[in-house]
């Protein structure tokens, strides 16, 4: 195989690689070599048949099979020969091909740009965790001792008042008549959160031990019997017990009830709970601070097709999200204007930029997607899609190829967590507070300018023109 570069111009470079005649019968030999055992002629055993016959009956037919598979590999080996790897899908054009003729094509294509060696030991992260303040931690502690609050048996005679807890019994009826679930035992409300039915608990303050109450309410509009909802309806019921509410302490002996070692303990804990709240926002403002480092420090020429590419999915977004706010549903109306396609250009590169970074330091540190994270990605859809697993697993069983595009997010993440367990990190503690306003974006600032990894590492296959 004979391969030159014919032209370059920056990332683009055109190749001609000419596969001779004699290379490509080569490996017709070959395969004719592989399937003869498997080919019946009369009057000879399988395998027995001289090759020049099976060339003769079978030679055309084997001839594009080889052809096109020389036509890929020489492709991918031409590139690889010249140290080209490619930012996208290499175009082939077919020069001269055919029986007892040289195949020679030329190659289209645009390299990934080289990027220097990234030291990931000289990237600085500021991590925020967020501390609980005294207010947010005396409000968790009250509402810890509220739901862990104790009822005592009220006075002989006392009455039920707001916050009591009544205990009883009672029988409902819609226009005098009965209906399915219209009885009551032993049901317990706390007088005043009205989570009964709206407008209850009022009419029972009052009543003591013992007595019988008629209790008119509306039936809620979701009440489960749809002709019944909404419906006046009256509750007889029989007060069986009330119970006035002890004060809880807040003191190491209630601490340990909640499983804690003392009240410093659970105060401790309080604060990991409501630091790990907010893991999920640090983490994003971490992962941005690191794209944010990393598109500052590399600059180099884009390859122009992953660039067109992404600036069609990004155009895409800014007119849907136009749409959107104009109540617009006709794509055709909607356009962009100076602005917003500068936004757009803006976006694109960045996303690009970051996307090759991001390849580029995970291949430089041997990060992998197995085909288990693949599947783990897979069943995680799965589980977004209540109801729909069957169809969705079906349709990646059809199409196995759409698999790998869950390999983008998972490889991503991969790599930010290799960065992160690089670099120098600097906890940094906040309240809920002031994680709002690190949160609120300046006006010059806009939330989509985010990093992508390519949906697909280089690729090896190529395509005809």
């Amino acid at each position: 195989m004979k391969v030159n570069i014919t032209s370059t111009k920056g990332l683009e470079s055109k190749l001609n690689v000419i596969v001779t005649k004699k290379e490509i019968q080569k490996k017709i030999d070959s395969k004719l070599d592989e399937v003869k055992d498997t080919i019946n002629l009369k009057g000879f055993r399988p395998g027995k048949a001289p090759r020049e016959l099976l060339k003769k009956q079978f030679g055309k037919a084997l001839y594009g099979e080889v052809i096109e598979k020389t036509l890929n590999d020489s492709a991918f080996q031409a590139l690889k020969d010249k140290n080209i790897k490619p930012a996208g899908q290499p175009k082939i054009d077919i020069k001269s091909s055919g029986e007892d003729k040289d195949l020679e094509f030329t190659i289209e294509v645009e390299k990934v740009p080289e990027i220097k060696k990234v030291d990931l030991s000289k990237i600085q992260i500021e991590k925020y965790e967020v501390k609980a303040d005294k207010k947010d931690l005396d409000f968790r502690l009250n509402q810890l001792a509220e739901n862990a609050k104790k009822y005592i048996d009220k006075e002989e005679g006392k009455v039920a008042e707001n916050h009591d807890l009544v205990e009883f019994n009672y029988e409902a009826t819609v226009d005098g008549k009965s209906f399915d679930g219209n009885k009551g035992e032993k049901l317990q409300i706390v007088l005043g959160i009205d989570l009964f039915i709206k407008g209850f608990d009022k009419q029972v303050i009052g009543v003591k031990k013992n007595d019988e109450k008629i209790v008119k309410v509306k039936l809620p509009d979701n009440y489960p019997k749809k002709e019944l909802a909404g419906q006046q309806s009256e509750f007889k019921c029989k007060i069986l017990n009330i119970k006035s509410p002890k004060d809880q302490k807040i003191d190491d002996a209630f601490a340990k009830n909640m499983g804690a070692k003392d009240l410093a303990d659970l105060k401790s804990m309080i604060e990991k709970q409501v630091s790990r709240e907010f893991e999920n926002i640090t983490d994003q403002l971490c992962k941005k601070e690191i794209l944010d480092q990393l598109d500052k420090e590399f600059k180099m020429e884009l390859p122009k097709g992953m660039l067109e590419e992404e600036t069609k999915n990004v155009e895409h977004t800014f007119l849907h999200e136009k749409m959107h706010e104009k109540g617009e549903k006709d794509h055709s109306k909607i356009k962009l204007d100076d602005n917003e396609k500068k936004e757009v250009k803006k976006i694109s590169e960045r996303r690009v930029k970051l996307a090759l970074v991001l390849a580029h330091i995970g291949e430089e540190h041997s990060v992998k997607v197995s085909s288990q994270e693949l599947q783990g990605e897979l069943e995680k859809q799965l589980r977004m899609y209540p109801g729909q697993e069957k169809t969705i697993r079906e349709y990646y069983q059809k199409k196995p190829a759409e698999l790998t595009k869950l390999r983008g997010p998972i490889f991503e993440d991969k790599v930010m967590n290799l960065i992160k367990e690089k670099a120098k990190v600097k906890i940094k503690l906040v309240s809920k507070d002031e994680l709002q306003k690190i949160m609120s974006p300046k006006p010059d600032e806009k939330s989509k300018l985010k990093a992508k990894t390519p949906k697909k590492s280089p690729a090896k296959k190529t395509s005809k023109k």
